[in-house]
């Protein structure tokens, strides 16, 4: 009985081993379950920062991209100013382009006349005529300048719509 009560024990203390060593085993396996757990939860927490970043920077050049749209609105805008004003000046000078050519045929019509009733007048005549090719010239000035500043008012124009066109064609793609 004593060797069959000590064979009992030795048979209990192996399987009292055995079961240690099988919940080691499957202690070892379930550290390595949560390791990985750790490893997963820790590369998310890393994605989601590095994605929080990357938001951050996208509203950062959001918010730069709106300020220069709204500068570039407001630099269209005073450029419509400009332009309306160049077209009302330039109707300005056009209606006194006219007066001023309206003005030199009155004058060719008053020295015709007076060249026709009086010759005693000649020296004044004379004069006339020097008065009259000095209003053309000047007449022809501000023609020249007129047309230098209308072919730099189209270089102005040609330069914006090409800016525009620039632009236009760098416009970022919508979402």
């Amino acid at each position: 009985m004593k060797n069959s009560l000590q064979n009992l024990l030795i048979f209990l203390a192996l399987c009292l081993c055995a079961l240690v060593a099988f919940q080691w085993h499957r202690e070892a396996k379930l550290r390595q379950e949560i390791q990985k757990f750790s490893d997963t939860v820790h590369e998310k927490l890393e994605n989601l920062q590095s994605l929080q970043g990357t938001l951050k920077r996208s509203e950062e050049e959001v918010k730069r991209l709106d300020t220069l749209r709204v500068e570039l609105t407001e630099t269209v805008k005073s450029n419509r100013t400009q332009i309306a004003q160049f077209i009302k000046d330039l109707a300005k000078s056009d209606a006194e382009v006219e007066k001023g050519l309206r003005r030199i045929e009155d004058f060719k019509n008053a020295l015709q006349q007076a060249n026709d009733s009086i010759k005693k007048q000649n020296e004044d005549i004379k004069k006339q005529n020097e008065e009259v090719r000095k209003l053309a010239e000047e007449r022809n000035d501000a023609v020249t300048k007129y047309n230098k500043v209308v072919a730099e008012f189209n270089d102005l124009a040609k330069k914006w719509n090409e800016l525009q066109q620039q632009l236009s064609t760098n416009a970022p793609a919508k979402k």
